[in-house]
């Protein structure tokens, strides 16, 4: 299966992301194709890597080159893992998407939060992104949730608490257990 996760900075895909991983115990940086780091956790590959104490790792090192490479990692790589994982924005377009929930065994997250939440968690780390370009990313999310292609299957999670985001990390982690 392939779990995607997306969601407006701040809704808790990274720190969904290290709970998960954390989980799935050791892992081995791979990079089974150019362009795409990754971490071999046994059977499940996790696309980017996530260092301890990094706050912007996962997807978000990796390089815009990788993204019309993206189809391509997937076909070669599905068949070589039980699970694949990507978080993130960097693959989370509606065309890949699309691609994806018909091709694939896949489940799609979008994780949302309150204004009030994300405003906080903005501050707690030290955001410096522009309100421009905040909008910009909750625009794209708003529009992937009212596609018609791919609305009903979305699986929608508002992450306002840690307890919340623990019970998602559990619902994924019974999906690829």
């Amino acid at each position: 299966m392939i779990v995607m996760i997306g969601g407006i900075p701040c809704s808790g895909k990274s720190t969904l992301m290290r709970n998960i991983i954390e989980h799935l115990g050791s892992h081995e940086d791979c990079e089974p194709m150019k362009l795409f780091p990754c971490q071999k956790h046994n059977d499940v590959l996790v696309v980017g890597r996530y260092p301890i104490g990094e706050t912007f790792g996962g997807t978000d090192r990796i390089s815009y080159g990788a993204i019309s490479k993206f189809r391509d990692f997937i076909e070669q790589e599905n068949s070589n893992y039980k699970h694949i994982l990507i978080e993130g924005d960097r693959f989370f377009r509606a065309t890949d998407i699309e691609w994806l929930l018909s091709e694939h065994d896949a489940k799609v997250f979008i994780l949302k939060v309150s204004p009030e939440v994300e405003k906080q968690r903005h501050v707690d780390r030290g955001d410096e992104q522009s309100e421009k370009w905040l909008q910009t990313r909750r625009t794209l999310i708003n529009n992937l949730q009212t596609n018609f292609i791919i609305m009903n299957d979305l699986n929608i999670r508002q992450t306002d608490t840690s307890q919340i985001l623990d019970e998602v990390k559990n619902e994924i982690l019974a999906l690829i257990s």
